[in-house]
């Protein structure tokens, strides 16, 4: 066999390992997630914005994203589901805990600082 003939089949194996099967993998993962979308499931859309389902159809979800704001994003825009404990932070449950802390001590505010005024310039000096 020739040597280049090798030489390209391991290259060929080597992409094939590096990159084109880490790839469809991570695809059939989406695939799998976004099949398994559930109502009341918090997502993050490709676009960065986190949201609680609130209706699904084949190729359309709805997302409540505050309170009586919906809006309808593409399945396909659904970039992963938020873990249990990142949509406990997203309510906000352990921010109380360190609400009430701060509310028990109360911050002073700092002294605004103090420009000195400029000394009047004397009527001789702007004659000049």
């Amino acid at each position: 066999m020739d040597p280049i003939f090798i030489f390209f089949l391991v290259m060929l194996a080597f992409l094939y390992f590096l990159l084109i099967r880490p790839q469809r993998q991570q695809a059939k993962r989406h695939q799998e997630m976004l099949r398994e979308l559930n109502v009341g499931d918090e997502v993050i859309t490709a676009g960065g914005i986190y949201g609680e389902v609130t209706q699904l159809d084949d190729e359309r979800v709805q997302l409540e994203i505050d309170a009586d704001v919906r809006i309808a994003v593409s399945r396909k825009a659904i970039a992963s589901k938020v873990p249990p404990e990142e949509a406990a932070l997203e309510t906000g449950e352990p921010a109380k805990a360190e609400e009430a802390s701060e509310a028990e001590e109360p911050a002073e505010a700092e002294e605004p600082a103090t420009v000195p005024e400029p000394e009047p310039v004397a009527e001789e000096k702007a004659g000049r």
